[in-house]
């Protein structure tokens, strides 16, 4: 195959690769746009953002798109199926990551760091401040794959309860119960947390309405790792104004990056983070096992992890 990379890839990983796969052709190169050989490339790496319908329309010899993301949102789905190309991506090498990101929030929220932050900065030894334990709470973690589960996983180490929402109901292993997401609202006033975990996809955009947020304790936390789309401006801005809940944790925003100008960043009961929770150090080479085990996979013609069901979205 005659394969091209458009990210940087650090030399241990491009040397991993041509050792263990000699017979293929490789080619890095970061902006794709400067590439003038795309119709000659059998496979593409990327981050999934850099792939246009034009792109595809001069990679004629195109038959495989590992995306080094887990969401496929952006890609062109239509003219992916069109050209029947083969999509995998890296699905399950966030769960960590992600998970430690879940649980910094919701001990941050339960100690209380950032009041003891802000009395710092002012010289103020206050201990009249209540913090509490993540012990015997509830946490409803809305996504039971590879990341939910880590996060339940985690979470259980805290003697926390863990209820898991998906499609189907269907039972898991790593939660203490699974409910159908239809059944959401009846779950939520037992939530001391709620994690969304969700992809984008037509059936999560706009899924969380003010009517959830009502239905939860006014003492709740909501943690947003999932996808922005999952809740609108104004949703967020409503329940933030009028305090339906305690506290809104948002990795990732309805608009990213998030103007400096936007009124999500003037509440005191919104924590926002950059959409970093997926970042860690280790993520090109847990990309790389996958994209390696592929590899092995694709020569002996046997089927891809993580194929991408381009119909359904994910």
């Amino acid at each position: 195959m005659n394969i091209l990379f458009t990210m940087a890839i650090p030399t241990d990983l491009k040397q991993k690769q041509e050792q263990q796969f000699p017979e293929h052709t490789y080619n890095y190169i970061e902006d794709i746009a400067l590439y003038e050989n795309l119709a000659e490339i059998d496979c593409i790496v990327s981050y999934g953002s850099d792939i246009t319908e034009a792109v595809l329309e001069k990679a004629k010899g195109l038959h495989w798109l590992m995306v080094f993301s887990a969401g496929v949102e952006e890609l062109p789905h239509a003219k992916l199926q069109e050209k029947n190309i083969i999509v995998t991506n890296v699905r399950g090498i966030h769960a960590i990551p992600m998970a430690e990101f879940t649980m910094a929030y919701m001990l941050s929220h339960v100690k209380k760091l950032s009041d003891f932050a802000s009395n710092q900065a002012k010289s103020n030894w206050d201990r009249s401040i209540e913090t509490v334990e993540l012990a015997e709470q509830t946490v409803v973690v809305i996504g039971t794959g590879a990341i939910g589960s880590q996060i339940s996983y985690l979470a259980q180490v805290f003697q926390m309860n863990v209820i898991g929402v998906n499609t189907s109901g269907k039972p898991s292993k790593a939660f203490d119960k699974a409910i159908a997401i239809e059944n959401l609202k009846d779950i939520l006033p037992d939530a001391d947390f709620v994690v969304s975990v969700l992809p984008e996809t037509k059936g999560t955009i706009n899924l969380y309405q003010r009517a959830q947020f009502e239905a939860m304790k006014k003492t709740a936390a909501f943690i947003n790792i999932g996808r922005g789309s999952a809740v609108s401006e104004e949703v967020l801005q409503e329940v933030a104004k009028q305090q339906l809940i305690d506290h809104l944790y948002l990795d990732v925003t309805p608009i990213e990056p998030l103007p400096r100008d936007h009124a999500l960043w003037t509440f005191p009961n919104i924590t926002i983070t950059p959409h970093v929770s997926a970042l860690s150090s280790k993520y090109l080479y847990r990309s790389f096992d996958i994209w390696l085990e592929n590899m092995e996979k694709f020569q002996k013609k046997e089927p891809l992890l993580n194929t991408i069901n381009l119909k359904r979205g994910y």
